[in-house]
């Protein structure tokens, strides 16, 4: 039994990469939460049945893809199994990153910066692409105008520089600005939002508080103000917002998600 009594998402159908664990993992068991029926997708397929367990105990219809996100093959292949199994997807979430080596740029391998940007750009942009083109022919959400939601996780490493961390913060500077065109791109029939999450307990820190409050000290230009470390669940609350219909008159916006250390 869902917590969410709400139910704004009841009858929609949501994909989200990355979902084995982590934010992905998060905004699949809040949106299964409010009624939705969740597409996971990892790299992992273990990670990815494990969130699929959880989903099918909240009452939810759950389809499990293993797929790499940066591969046009699998992403095609995975497009057609969501439609072939669902008929529709209503909401997009593209969550599946990689964080990468920290390495100043210059001395950057080219296989790294390859790798990155193929998760984070090329496979956002992808999935984008076959799923959006999909949505435009398809009937509107229920209870709304609009065909389909797009949401892609970027982060607060987007809008600043980020020493040692250049190749990914130059992902997620894309990222925010694939959102922005998207979003005049597909109006009105989709809206297109970023969520730009701060510094959060998952596994691209490893889980590890110690390793978080360095990051913080080397990366932040102050602490952070609400006093505690993000969680998986902050980023999920925002998720769910974006993915119901009480944020229909929204797109092409970047939403920091960091206990206040952006103010922009």
């Amino acid at each position: 039994m869902s917590k969410y009594s709400e139910q704004r998402l009841s009858g929609r159908v949501a994909l989200v990469t990355g979902s084995g664990s982590g934010i992905g993992r998060a905004i699949s068991l809040r949106l299964s939460s409010e009624g939705t029926d969740i597409i996971a997708n990892d790299i992992d397929e273990k990670t990815a049945d494990e969130t699929g367990e959880m989903i099918k105990k909240l009452g939810r219809r759950v389809l499990v893809i293993k797929a790499d996100v940066s591969k046009s093959n699998e992403v095609a292949a995975m497009t057609r199994e969501a439609y072939e199994k669902f008929a529709r997807v209503d909401v997009l979430v593209n969550n599946a990153g990689i964080g990468g080596i920290p390495y100043k740029l210059i001395d950057l391998p080219e296989e790294e910066w390859d790798h990155v940007m193929g998760v984070n750009i090329r496979g956002t942009w992808l999935l984008s692409k076959a799923i959006c083109k999909q949505m435009l022919k398809q009937k509107p959400i229920k209870g709304s105008e609009l065909r389909g939601k797009v949401i892609n996780i970027a982060s607060i490493a987007g809008k600043n520089g980020s020493p040692t961390i250049g190749c990914y913060a130059a992902t997620k500077a894309g990222i925010i600005s694939l959102t922005q065109t998207m979003s005049l791109e597909l109006a009105p029939k989709i809206t297109v939002n970023a969520i730009c999450p701060g510094f959060h307990l998952t596994n691209i820190y490893r889980m590890n508080e110690e390793l978080i409050r360095a990051a913080i000290m080397l990366y932040s230009p102050r602490p952070i103000p609400l006093k505690r470390i993000g969680l998986a669940d902050d980023v999920a609350n925002v998720a769910a917002f974006l993915a119901s219909s009480d944020s229909d008159y929204m797109t092409g916006q970047a939403i920091n998600v960091d206990g206040g250390i952006s103010q922009h």
